[in-house]
């Protein structure tokens, strides 16, 4: 029997592949030539599998070492144009930079907004907030295109609004609610005045001190709104009172055919002291000592027009309260704008009167405790709601929420 000969491996390359093929040369055994062919296939396929696995560790590697190299280049050509890199950062910067500053000087205009305002009286210092809001621009800075109405005895500034002869106007609380009742959508936007300014004034000469005494005294008011709380007064206190008429002047108080006269605290009060009444021989009845405090002058709306210009009204009564805030501060330029609003109306003026009902603004727009400036406080809303349905004067109750609209947001 021949020997065998020796087995060797040959490795050749096959479309790009490392094949191992083992080569034999004849043996004198076919039997045994016939195994070794099995066991040498076997052997060839686990060779073939362990040159795959090498390959896929060698491409990882590969890989990885490509990707640190590609790092190295960046980093490298960042360390080569570092400079040029800076500048053109720099760059960007400085632009981005004025761009932010350009808008704060010149920022983007809104759309602006016309709209009509109505004061429920004459032009004066009762509305100079109104006024130097108009002149000073701070309408126009919210892109509000106001017109200023001018008001008067003759034109009601809720029936106006209800006609829709205005978009804005000032009004008593009581008298705007007394509209709602009516059914007419209108709601508050802005506390103005938060308390009341009317008062009864009496003379001590005539035994008048405290509020037992106005019992069978003669009474002059005047008439509608004016007349709610005087009335609930003598409701409460179960006062019996002979009331008359008053006009325009307080004549009949100054000539005693009354003992007690109704008053404004920026108006009346200040014309009685210049007709010769020293205010310690008064007796003064605020109505707020007695549980009556009936907030006045507030900004109104009719409720579909908040719902289309809902911005635009917030925006009125911010400007509106930075006009109040610069008449207050800038008193004399206030006053000669007061003056030359009430003579282009063609109503008498008097700066030393004007002067007094400014001062006094200033008081009456202070804020309730726990309240802000120009925001309704709803333990005052709920009070005048009560005196007015208890005195036949309104029938709902309407609440506060449906009624009044915080310049700040939710009330």
């Amino acid at each position: 029997m021949e020997h065998l000969k020796i087995v060797h491996i040959e490795t050749e390359r096959i479309d790009g592949f490392s094949i191992n093929r083992l080569l034999t040369l004849k043996s004198i055994c076919p039997l045994l030539a016939f195994a070794s062919r099995r066991v040498l296939i076997i052997l060839s396929i686990r060779l073939f599998a362990y040159e795959q696995l090498i390959l896929s560790k060698f491409c990882l590697l590969d890989h990885s070492i490509n990707r640190r190299l590609y790092n190295i280049r960046k980093f490298s050509y960042f360390a080569k144009n570092k400079n040029l890199i800076f500048a053109l950062m720099k760059k960007v910067f400085i632009i981005v930079t004025l761009i932010l500053f350009a808008q704060t000087l010149f920022p983007q205009q809104k759309k602006e907004i016309s709209l009509r305002y109505l004061a429920h009286w004459i032009p004066q210092a009762q509305f100079a907030g109104f006024i130097m809001a108009y002149e000073k621009g701070f309408y126009k800075k919210y892109g509000l295109n106001v017109e200023l109405l001018t008001g008067g005895p003759n034109r009601s500034s809720l029936d106006w609004l209800a006609e829709k002869k205005t978009d804005i106007c000032s009004a008593w609380l009581s008298s705007a609610l007394q509209l709602r009742d009516k059914n007419v959508k209108l709601i508050n936007i802005g506390q103005l005045i938060q308390r009341s300014a009317l008062m009864l004034v009496a003379k001590k000469e005539k035994g008048i001190r405290t509020i037992k005494d106005l019992d069978g005294k003669k009474v002059a008011l005047w008439q509608k709104d004016f007349r709610i709380q005087p009335l609930a007064l003598f409701k409460k206190y179960n006062l019996h009172v002979e009331l008359y008429p008053l006009s325009e002047t307080q004549n009949i108080f100054i000539r005693d055919v009354v003992d007690v006269t109704s008053v404004m605290l920026y108006n009346e009060l200040h014309l009685l002291k210049n007709s010769g009444y020293d205010e310690k021989d008064l007796t003064i009845f605020s109505f707020q000592d007695y549980g009556l405090n009936f907030p006045e002058d507030g900004i109104y709306v009719l409720e579909d027009y908040y719902k289309r210009n809902e911005q635009a009204c917030k925006d009125f009564v911010t400007a509106t309260l930075a006009g109040w805030q610069y008449a207050f501060a800038h008193e004399e330029e206030s006053l000669q704008l007061v003056m030359k609003y009430l003579t282009k109306a063609k109503y008498a003026a008097n700066e030393m009167h004007q002067r007094w009902m400014l001062r006094q603004m200033y008081s009456l727009l202070q804020p309730s405790e726990g309240a802000k400036i120009g925001e309704l406080r709803e333990s005052d809303y709920t009070n005048v709601v009560k005196t007015l349905i208890e005195s036949g004067y309104i029938k709902q109750n309407i609440l506060f929420k449906d009624f009044f609209r915080s310049p700040y947001g939710s009330p």
